[in-house]
């Protein structure tokens, strides 16, 4: 992979960490925070790990996502 796909991943990789981030942290979505986290778990995290590692350390996960949304093994 080149120096700027993985730039290319790092800046994805930003992006969706603040989407995901403001998913379980923002308190407009108090009354259906399941349901949107359920959907940042299926439709999300799985691409947001993928492009952290295709950043070759350019973006490293965010804690707390890891925490709420453990990688897969």
């Amino acid at each position: 992979m080149g120096m700027f796909s993985e730039i290319h991943a790092a800046n994805t990789a930003k992006k969706l960490e603040a989407i995901i981030l403001k998913a379980m942290n923002d308190p407009c979505w108090g009354d259906v925070r399941s349901a949107v986290q359920g959907f940042v778990k299926e439709e999300l995290v799985e691409w947001y790990y993928c492009e952290c590692g295709d950043s070759w350390g350019g973006h490293v996960e965010h804690p707390d996502i890891v925490k709420a949304f453990p990688p897969k093994e």
